[in-house]
């Protein structure tokens, strides 16, 4: 799946030249899936009864991107940055529309 390629650097050449492949060991998970992307699609269509047909159109997933500035981050520091993320997905994860 091209998304699970590009999201844990697994990809050889990027069209964005700011990627740094360098340091993708410094990139952590905040939730570890228990599948691959597409099983744990299947898995939520099941949980939450999801009906309909999926086309090659559809969108039927979308990230979210939890960011700031650079020197946000240096500025906290690498700790405060690991909360300021983990309180991030907690929001999302909790969220009601």
């Amino acid at each position: 799946m091209a998304v699970y390629r590009h999201d844990e650097r697994k990809n050889k050449h990027y069209s964005n030249k700011d990627i740094d492949r360098t340091k993708s060991h410094l990139n952590y998970l905040l939730k570890d899936p228990e599948f691959n992307y597409v099983k744990e699609f299947d898995k939520i269509l099941k949980k939450y009864d999801l009906k309909g047909q999926i086309k090659t159109v559809s969108n039927i997933a979308c990230e979210y991107m939890i960011t700031s500035d650079n020197d946000f981050f240096k500025r906290i520091g690498e700790e405060e940055t690991k909360r300021y993320f983990a309180t991030a997905y907690k929001f999302v994860c909790e969220y009601k529309v």
